[in-house]
């Protein structure tokens, strides 16, 4: 049974990966979204020739590029902020029963118990993360890249 401590670092985390997880891939997509169409744009009107939507494809492997950095950046800020709620949990259990004169015993195993909670959330938590910023990443080199190899042929045979 899961004490009220980590009831409540477990709902800060959930929070705290909802709200990366949520954000980056739509904000992301959309940006990329943009950029397609604003390199649909410049090669429908022929400003400086036709090659703007394998441009715009390079860009978004460069944006999948920085996706994967960024993802990188936000799993470290992520560590971070998971091991605060740790320790902030753990310093509130170890006063709680010390408070409570349990035996040393006693102790030990509540103590283990967090710490094993802990580990088992962070793992899933961080592959939920991973998985969810891999597949973003992917999808817009795939997508970049195809654009960038072959956007120009688009417009070369239908025009």
């Amino acid at each position: 049974m899961s004490s009220p401590a980590i009831t409540d670092s477990t709902e800060k985390e959930d929070e705290l990966v909802s709200s990366i997880s949520k954000r980056s891939p739509l904000i992301n997509w959309l940006l990329a979204i943009l950029i397609a169409s604003l390199g649909v744009y410049l090669s429908v009107i022929k400003f400086a020739g036709l090659e703007w939507l394998s441009r715009s494809g390079c860009l978004i492997v460069v944006l999948g590029v920085w996706s994967g950095l960024g993802g990188i950046i936000q799993e470290r800020l992520l560590i971070g902020r998971l091991n605060f709620y740790h320790r902030i949990t753990l310093a509130r259990a170890k006063r709680k029963l010390r408070k409570l004169k349990v035996s040393e015993e006693h102790f030990e195993d509540e103590i283990k118990k967090i710490e094993d909670e802990f580990a088992i959330k962070t793992q899933s938590v961080l592959q939920a993360v991973r998985l969810q910023l891999g597949i973003l990443e992917v999808s817009l080199l795939i997508t970049g890249t195809i654009l960038w190899g072959f956007g120009d042929l688009f417009f070369k045979l239908n025009f």
